[in-house]
């Protein structure tokens, strides 16, 4: 009977806050009537919303703000206050907006009148889409720019996206058609000040010992569980990476996660828990294991060889392994081949171990001269 009364109480609870979010979405909807025609010659400021960004999310969002901003854009970003260490400076941008998810609505009194031309949402309708609309009216905007958005009036353009398989890149590339931009290349944009730079060459020159050395970078965590090696795979892969020859392997990550692995000779734990600092190591590497997009897209930036791997995550239909991969010229791509074909992907642990360090050895061969 109390089960019963639970999932009844579930229930009541799920619809109560559907009906909820309908009538706030017929509020917001109520607040813009018309929509607004683009005018290009008027736009001067743009504001990028990031809702719910990961780390990795905002590095790809930097070849945008670069773009916009070299083209004499002011660009602002709006994201979770999670991010607010990555637009000190490692991201670049005029201005930046900070809220706590937990308190939506005291960010929304907050903002004070600021000129926005253009707000652009990169991503679809999705759970998070409240939130995200309501964000975009407190700013304002003249004009809104979305991506499959049919639902709210807030988006006064929405384009139409099904790139399934198209790296995550393609939609900042539509944007910058849409303001009619030009662009050499897609490339990353990330500034590591001197100060964080210089720890990390202090931290490589002490482990070298002043010699010339193979720099690896290995991050073997990624942000679930689903996506990361097992303590058993790390154990045999830093048993490897021991043992090559002229190699220095640093560990990077969380320090909670990363604690519990045994350095070795040649193998050292990086105990410094800055990303920027982490950063900082990757460009300073040679080679770079991740099973992290995050650090996947930062050695895409400095163009470091890599060997990533990838567990086969689908959502709304999109093809993670393609939408997130690398864009850099060398690398070497691990799939996990259990193809669930769910959110979560399958997991990373199921790989075989000696299977990943085949795929080491063959881009160490290419990359290391003995």
């Amino acid at each position: 009977m109390i089960e019963i009364l639970k999932r009844f109480n579930r229930y009541r609870n799920n619809k109560f806050k559907e009906l909820k979010n309908i009538f706030r979405t017929v509020k917001l909807n109520r607040q813009k009537k018309v929509k607004s025609l683009f005018d290009l010659d008027k736009c001067h400021s743009i504001l990028i919303v990031m809702c719910d960004y990961g780390i990795g999310d905002a590095i790809v969002t930097s070849f945008l703000i670069y773009e916009l901003r070299k083209n004499n854009y002011n660009v602002s970003v709006v994201a979770d206050d999670r991010l607010s260490f990555l637009f000190d400076h490692f991201i670049e941008v005029d201005n930046a907006f900070f809220f706590n998810k937990k308190n939506i609505k005291k960010f929304i009194r907050s903002i004070k009148k600021i000129k926005i031309d253009l707000a652009i949402d990169l991503y679809d309708e999705g759970n998070n889409s409240l939130r995200r609309v309501e964000i975009i009216s407190s700013f304002k905007p003249a004009h809104t720019l979305g991506f499959n958005q049919p639902k709210y009036k807030q988006y006064d353009t929405s384009i139409s996206y099904s790139g399934y398989d198209a790296h995550i890149t393609e939609r900042s590339c539509m944007v910058l058609n849409f303001l009619s931009i030009d662009y050499d290349i897609t490339k990353y944009y990330l500034n590591v000040q001197d100060t964080e730079l210089q720890v990390a060459k202090k931290f490589v020159e002490k482990i070298c010992n002043g010699l010339n050395k193979f720099i690896i970078v290995f991050n073997p965590f990624g942000s679930t569980k689903t996506k990361s090696f097992s303590l058993q795979q790390i154990e045999k892969i830093t048993e490897f990476l021991a043992q090559q020859k002229n190699c220095i392997t640093i560990v990077v990550g969380e320090q909670k996660e990363i604690a519990s692995i045994y350095e070795l000779p040649n193998v050292y734990i990086n105990k410094n828990p800055s990303f920027i600092v982490t950063s900082a190591l990757v460009s300073l590497s040679n080679l770079v294991i991740t099973v992290d997009t995050s650090i996947v897209h930062v050695a895409s930036a400095y163009n470091i060889p890599m060997v990533a791997v990838y567990n086969n995550r689908y959502n709304l239909c999109f093809d993670l392994n393609k939408v997130w991969a690398p864009i850099s010229n060398n690398f070497e791509l691990i799939f996990t081949n259990e193809n669930r074909g769910t959110e979560l992907g399958d997991p990373v642990s199921n790989l075989d171990t000696q299977f990943i360090i085949e795929k080491i050895s063959k881009i160490l061969s290419v990359n290391l001269e003995y």
